[in-house]
């Protein structure tokens, strides 16, 4: 029996994942769920899938539900998958914003993963792996880019944007997700407000289960070409582990000791598309659900980023 799928938004994340499903599960069925009546008339002509302006009167059944639009409807959308009974649920990141009311989400008995992608970078995979979080001192997570060079329109100018709900939310889920950050002092922190109405730049303190935590969250900055998330971690004997999508350096007395590159652990997967990391995303979610955030640890990811962001 074919498994089916459902899939709110017909964007570049609902896409990307319709054509990753689309190859790991043979015969599977998908309806797309998008208001855009320009959608709906592009994605009938050129594709051959199904897809239908909203799901009121919808009368079928559905293995997954992947959430894939803009964050203000993830919570609704959300719920409306639990009412209907969809066993597995899949949100894109960042997860809503900061006014979103997540109480009802806790007595949610489905499996509900949210799509924290970084977590499957083979260097990421592989700093978890290999560090003792006993023996950390101090991690220093860095976003820069220069993704924002004139003011938002719409919804990406408001409290559901900013630098860090939207890209600082990757560093602070690896967080969680590596060292088990849970609940944090935050001891400082500043914002600017550069080009658009919300964060731009994002510079915090904080402290969690004795180890100290420096975020630097920059998506107005001219230096860097593209997008770049970096880590430095100290461990108490002084070796430093520094770490981003391409490669790990451990240094020992200040001198580098060891290198490992994204090309040396040589990650394959079946069907490659932006990356390994959203293949090996989606076969965490219809499969063992073994590194794929799940809604507690997205609930914690939500909290820390209110608690950075509100005044």
């Amino acid at each position: 029996m074919s498994k089916k799928f459902i899939i709110y938004g017909f964007g570049r994340m609902g896409l990307t994942h319709y054509s990753i499903l689309n190859q790991l599960i043979e015969n599977a069925d998908f309806l797309f769920v998008d208001p855009d009546k320009k959608v709906n008339y592009f994605a009938k002509r050129n594709l051959n899938i199904r897809i239908i302006g909203n799901d009121k009167g919808l009368n079928e059944s559905f293995d997954y539900a992947l959430v894939c639009t803009p964050p203000m409807f993830h919570v609704p959308i959300l719920e409306n998958c639990v009412r209907n009974e969809i066993p597995s649920i899949f949100v894109e990141k960042p997860f809503g914003g900061l006014n979103d009311d997540f109480s009802r989400t806790l007595n949610f008995s489905q499996d509900i993963a949210i799509g924290y992608v970084l977590r499957f970078n083979p260097i990421v995979k592989w700093v978890k792996e290999f560090i003792n979080i006993e023996e950390v001192a101090n991690v220093e997570g860095f976003y820069f880019s220069n993704t924002i060079e004139q003011k938002p329109k719409g919804w990406r100018n408001g409290v559901y944007s900013g630098v860090t709900n939207e890209v600082g939310a990757h560093i602070i889920d690896l967080c969680v997700h590596i060292f088990g950050v849970s609940n944090p002092t935050i001891i400082n922190k500043q914002s600017q407000s550069i080009i658009s109405d919300v964060d731009d730049i994002l510079i915090a303190d904080l402290e969690d289960k004795s180890i100290k935590y420096y975020f630097h969250f920059d998506w107005v900055n001219k230096a860097y070409r593209k997008p770049v998330f970096k880590f430095v971690i100290t461990m108490k004997d002084g070796t430093i582990i520094r770490f981003d999508q391409q490669k790990v350096e451990l240094f020992t007395n200040t001198i580098l000791s060891r290198r490992i590159s994204v090309a040396d652990l040589a990650e394959k997967v079946p069907f490659y598309l932006r990356g390994v990391e959203f293949t090996s995303q989606m076969q965490d979610f219809i499969g063992s659900r073994n590194t794929i955030s799940n809604l507690s640890d997205a609930l914690i990811t939500r909290q820390v980023i209110k608690n950075l962001i509100t005044r």
